[in-house]
């Protein structure tokens, strides 16, 4: 799973020198000069990183920073030939990975770019498992999903039962209907599946698409 590297700098001559760098460890880049056309991909290809210069001829690279969190988990790291304490307090604050100051000691910001991409690999690896178990939870009949939900309060056959007046044997179906929709062997095993998300403490029952960490607003993922 490469890493690609999201590049926005209205110097053409350091981009192409980023471009370098950043290819000879491996890491996909993708190159801008403004922001705008980059701000408005629905989809971004992910591991990966943004490296944003803080002069743009239009945005800030701070208000870019600002929009890019507000929509996607993407790690981000600005850029500045004048970076003074006031600027990186301000995107750290915002939630910038890192400031780095112009000209970039290349070991150093490789070096971080690098972990910056080994670390979202791993959030992207989560948010694949995330989708599977959605998925799967996607193909479960309403009777199905009852039973499921009142598993996870712990509820015996007998007692989900009770509650949603059925049989014990038709509880027990719904169980094993559950079980091989979500490939689980148990209901040890499907409870281990969907009681929590992988990106957040709440049930993959009850979490949404919208508050997922990872696939917030137009920005969403697309692994590879």
């Amino acid at each position: 799973m490469a890493g690609h590297v999201y590049l926005i700098d209205d110097d053409a001559a350091f981009r192409r020198s980023l471009a370098e760098i950043v290819n000879s460890i491996g890491l996909i880049h993708h190159e801008w000069d403004s922001p705008e056309e980059f701000m408005a991909l629905e989809h971004l290809k992910r591991p990966g990183c943004a490296v944003i210069d803080y002069r743009l001829p239009t945005l800030s690279g701070l208000e870019v920073l600002k929009s890019i969190k507000a929509r996607s988990s993407l790690p981000v790291v600005l850029i500045s030939a004048y970076a003074d304490v006031r600027l990186t307090v301000a995107a750290m604050q915002v939630g910038a990975a890192s400031v780095f100051e112009k000209p970039l000691d290349d070991n150093e910001f490789l070096g971080f770019i690098e972990r910056l991409c080994f670390e979202d690999r791993a959030r992207t690896l989560k948010f694949d498992e995330c989708r599977a178990v959605q998925a799967k939870i996607a193909i479960l009949s309403e009777p199905e999903r009852q039973v499921l939900n009142l598993m996870l309060q712990g509820q015996s056959n007998k007692e989900i039962a009770n509650t949603l007046d059925k049989s014990v044997k038709a509880v027990e179906r719904n169980r094993q209907n559950v079980a091989a929709k979500l490939d689980c062997r148990s209901a040890h095993e499907v409870l281990l599946k969907v009681s929590r998300c992988p990106m957040m403490p709440s049930s993959p029952l009850t979490c949404s698409r919208s508050s997922c960490p990872l696939s917030r607003g137009a920005m969403t993922v697309t692994t590879h």
